[in-house]
């Protein structure tokens, strides 16, 4: 992985979690991102 794309995805979790108003959406948004993971790992099989 290269720099930049650390750089997006890094600014893709900040942009998800900038949104959040309590810890309730916190817990949302870190299922949803962990959600997201696991999705890219089993398509790239």
């Amino acid at each position: 992985m290269t720099d930049k794309q650390l750089e997006v995805i890094m600014n893709l979790v900040a942009d998800k979690f900038a949104g959040c108003k309590d810890m309730e959406e916190v817990r949302k948004a870190i299922e949803e991102v962990r959600s997201m993971a696991r999705k890219d790992k089993t398509e790239s099989i």
